[in-house]
């Protein structure tokens, strides 16, 4: 996953945590609604200086807008996955019964 798409869903992560719509953060940042939303959607990066003011509305430090190691996509947590199953009996059964319980 490219870095424009991983700080877009940090962004959104991070503003729906404090309950904001996008319309609300578009206007603090003076910023037209689609513009913004292409933001969050990882079509375009923020302007240096709008990173900056999206952490202050947001009430976080810069650097948490690139705290994005818990975002994966699907293959790659499927291949983590794998890699602490693979030849632990146990963790495996433990799991598979996890599964089954939360799936019903």
């Amino acid at each position: 996953m490219d870095l424009k798409k991983q700080l877009g869903i940090r962004i959104k992560e991070l503003r729906e945590l404090k309950n904001f719509s996008q319309e609300y953060i578009a206007e603090k940042l003076d910023m037209n609604p689609a513009n913004y939303w292409r933001i969050e959607n990882g079509v375009s990066y923020p302007k240096p200086e709008n990173i900056e003011r999206i952490a202050q509305i947001l009430n976080v430090k810069v650097s948490e807008l690139f705290t994005f190691e818990h975002i994966k996509d699907f293959e790659d947590i499927k291949k983590e996955l794998t890699a602490i199953i693979n030849d632990n009996k146990e963790l495996t059964l433990l799991i598979y019964k996890f599964v089954k319980t939360i799936n019903g």
